[in-house]
């Protein structure tokens, strides 16, 4: 009979395998480590992800699940894309701002080539507001006709230098400063004039 997946303790896996590899980093975290941490032993985290590569690509998909809930949750259909893109500008750096581990991580893993193209492109279609916000300014003629990818590359990168500057800053009252100007400086560059 094969065992039951409890998703309480997967969620606890993926809770300590955040935490250690953003503490230690990725190549430094063994599963040992990661299961003692979750309170159990190594060959039950085994059920639940066959190896550290399963738990590196779960880990991604699932913060990229739980930012794209939350990001969601705030878009409507009837902004319009520069609403949408500062919707998804001001949003996603909150919620990193209250997921800074998730952050670490993403940074940490994103470019390094710990995770497939397949996971890379599977977590992305959880970005797919990006391109409705890119495909609805192209609509309403409001940002230039740029490929894309690019102008979601520099959404995403634009929203990576803001929260490396929120980080190095320590007098809060800048942050909000940063975050709107960030977005203005993003706007600017892709508004059609």
């Amino acid at each position: 009979m094969a065992k039951q997946i409890n998703p309480e303790k997967k969620s606890k896996y993926l809770q300590s395998a955040l935490r250690l590899f953003v503490a230690n980093g990725v190549k430094n975290t063994s599963t040992a480590a990661i299961a003692r941490d979750a309170g159990t032993a190594s060959g039950t985290l085994f059920l639940y992800f066959p190896t550290k590569q399963d738990l590196i690509h779960n880990l991604v998909l699932d913060i990229s699940r739980q930012q794209s809930e939350y990001i969601n949750s705030l878009l409507n259909p009837s902004l319009s894309a520069e609403e949408s893109f500062r919707t998804i500008w001001t949003g996603s750096i909150q919620w990193f701002l209250e997921h800074l581990d998730a952050y670490h991580y993403i940074r940490q893993v994103r470019d390094s080539g710990l995770i497939s193209d397949d996971v890379v492109q599977e977590s992305e279609r959880y970005l797919s507001y990006y391109y409705t916000a890119i495909q609805k300014g192209f609509e309403e003629r409001t940002v230039n006709p740029y490929p894309f990818e690019l102008v979601g590359a520099f959404l995403y990168q634009g929203i990576v230098s803001v929260m490396s500057l929120i980080s190095l800053t320590p007098d809060p009252n800048l942050h909000n400063n940063y975050v709107k100007d960030g977005f203005e400086i993003f706007w600017n560059g892709i508004k059609s004039d």
